[in-house]
């Protein structure tokens, strides 16, 4: 576990173990304890975060909101999307700051749900970044 106050290298760690994931078109596939590391590393970065950006790639709207609603719920954040049918696969953006969401059509192959973390901190800056795609039900235990 990491410390309440981080260390460089702490926030090195953490970053190096999130970045694996960068430039993947399809989320991992990762086991029990892979799986319980990035949930800590996320849940990490969102406490030393001032806000983060959720971008989610799916192949239907339930999909995909149920993904953004279970990321959101484990960064803290309570919502219950209101949003139009659509059909097919979607793109839907999410912005914990300004409690917008954004919601098109999406016609590429990519799929998952990518977290970027955002601070103005200098203290934490490395944190900073986008990080996945990671797998829809991460959270889900």
């Amino acid at each position: 576990m990491v410390s309440i106050n981080p260390t460089a290298s702490d926030i090195a760690a953490v970053r190096k173990r999130l970045n694996q994931f960068s430039c993947l078109t399809t989320p991992p596939q990762l086991g029990p304890e892979q799986q319980a590391q990035i949930c800590e590393d996320l849940r990490f970065f969102n406490e030393l975060s001032e806000y983060q950006t959720l971008g989610i790639c799916a192949s239907t709207l339930t999909e995909g909101k149920t993904a953004m609603e279970a990321f959101l719920a484990a960064f803290g954040v309570t919502v219950s999307l209101n949003l139009p049918d659509r059909e097919g696969a979607v793109y839907l953006k999410f912005n914990t700051l300004k409690g917008a969401w954004y919601l098109d059509d999406y016609s590429g192959t990519s799929r998952g749900v990518l977290v970027t973390f955002h601070t103005s901190e200098s203290e934490v800056a490395e944190l900073v970044g986008t990080y996945g795609p990671f797998p829809f039900a991460l959270f889900d235990s």
